[in-house]
């Protein structure tokens, strides 16, 4: 609101008042022309914010209700609150924390950013669950210990809670079969679909919480944090999004399951069937030496599955079933 009465008062100021001016009713008249235009600027935005938080609102309701109607076996999984569970490992450790996202239909994709990023379209996406965090060192070694994989090359900036790093494509699917495995549920990467439609939250701005980057409200080259292009952020550093989801902002790039396309075709809301047709997989989130443009919710990138990089990890889904 205080932008907009800036923008008010600098209209009337603009407002012409001198000797050779036309008459004092012509000033008046122009003013309250561009009073009235400015109301109903407001209203706009107040109509937008409203439905907005509608869209929030029930999403979170759905939420709550596709927890309630989930067939959670206590023996199997763990729910920690509205929303959250994790699932039991066979050592009776748990897996990572995982985040019920409602089924819904949103906008992807963005006029402002590279072509790549267009053209926006309508998706519909399927109840699922994500991870809350992305997933750590700590998780990924447990799974490295457990199978005698090779464990990824910290970077130097600690293990841990720090998200994990230096892993493939393959490495990341490797991850989330061994989950499958040990949980009897179907754990894999997201859709390109899925990754945006959490990242977003119900939301429709350029980041979750405004069309503007902020201060410290990520880890990017220019965010505003301790950890702007030096290092990766502990997981959960800052604030979660609508859908209580952490880092789905810049920190580390995370893999997705789908084939990378120049312009969305489809592929995008499938993962790949058969990996040795993976070519270009596509990741999303930017991380934390990526400048604020490149951490957008519709920013895309990609790279072949079998490279790996210091600034690229993973995030899970498990699917859900009746």
């Amino acid at each position: 609101m205080k932008n907009i009465f800036i923008a008010l008062l600098a209209m009337l100021l603009s407002v012409p008042i001198y000797a050779k001016d036309p008459p004092i009713e012509t000033q008046v008249l122009q003013i309250n022309i561009a009073v009235e235009s400015l109301q109903r600027r407001v209203r706009k935005l107040e109509n937008t914010q409203q439905k907005q938080e509608k869209t929030i609102e029930d999403q979170q309701a759905m939420i709550k209700d596709l927890l309630f109607g989930a067939n959670q076996n206590p023996m199997s999984s763990r729910v920690i609150q509205q929303g959250r569970f994790q699932d039991t490992l066979h050592n009776k450790q748990l897996g990572p924390q995982m985040v019920w996202i409602p089924p819904g239909r949103f906008e992807m994709g963005s006029t402002i950013g590279q072509e790549t990023e267009g053209p926006v379209h309508r998706v519909s996406v399927t109840q699922f669950a994500i991870g809350r965090y992305e997933v750590t060192f700590a998780e990924y070694d447990a799974f490295a210990d457990a199978v005698g994989r090779a464990k990824p090359n910290d970077a130097g900036w600690g293990r841990g809670n720090r998200p994990v790093v230096n892993i493939t494509w393959y490495d990341a699917n490797a991850y989330t079969q061994w989950l499958s495995e040990q949980t009897g549920q179907k754990y894999r990467l997201p859709t390109e679909a899925e990754w945006e439609y959490a990242a977003r939250g119900g939301t429709i701005s350029e980041y979750w919480w405004s069309e503007e980057i902020g201060v410290n409200q990520a880890s990017c080259d220019g965010c505003g944090s301790e950890w702007d292009n030096k290092t990766t952020a502990p997981v959960g550093s800052f604030a979660a999004n609508p859908f209580d989801l952490y880092d789905m902002v810049g920190n580390v790039g995370e893999w997705t399951c789908s084939d990378y396309e120049n312009k969305y075709a489809g592929k995008e809301q499938v993962c790949i069937l058969d990996n040795k047709e993976a070519e270009r997989i596509s990741i999303r989130s930017g991380n934390a030496f990526d400048l604020p443009v490149s951490v957008r919710s519709a920013s895309r990138f990609w790279w072949m599955p079998g490279g790996s990089f210091e600034s690229v990890g993973l995030r899970v889904v498990r699917e859900y079933t009746d």
